[in-house]
């Protein structure tokens, strides 16, 4: 009826072509998932997260009213970003001197 033979010379080569592609798509697919892992841990870590609790810490920060901000910062760090964002025009004056007024009240 044919051969007995278990060689590849009986399996099609569109099938062993195909093989290959889903392979190469799948060690391809790992690469990709590894990169991506390594780069997200890389940027936690100098974000000032521990990449194994960073849900946790965010949503800490969240509900402390500081999202994406370390969750303590001193006073004078904050009192220079306000003075940056009002001098790019991003803050009004108003806005500046509430915010100050606050910051300086939690001293």
């Amino acid at each position: 009826m044919g051969n007995s033979d278990n060689d590849f010379g009986s399996v099609p080569t569109a099938f062993l072509w195909f093989a290959g592609a889903v392979g190469a798509f799948i060690v391809c697919t790992i690469v990709l998932m590894v990169v991506a892992t390594v780069r997200n841990r890389r940027v936690l870590r100098q974000a000032g997260l521990d990449p194994m609790t960073a849900g946790s810490q965010l949503a800490v920060r969240y509900l402390r009213g500081q999202p994406g901000q370390p969750a303590v910062r001193s006073a004078s760090d904050r009192l220079a970003e306000l003075t940056d964002l009002r001098d790019r025009g991003l803050i009004t004056p108003t806005e500046y001197d509430a915010r100050r007024a606050q910051i300086i009240g939690e001293l």
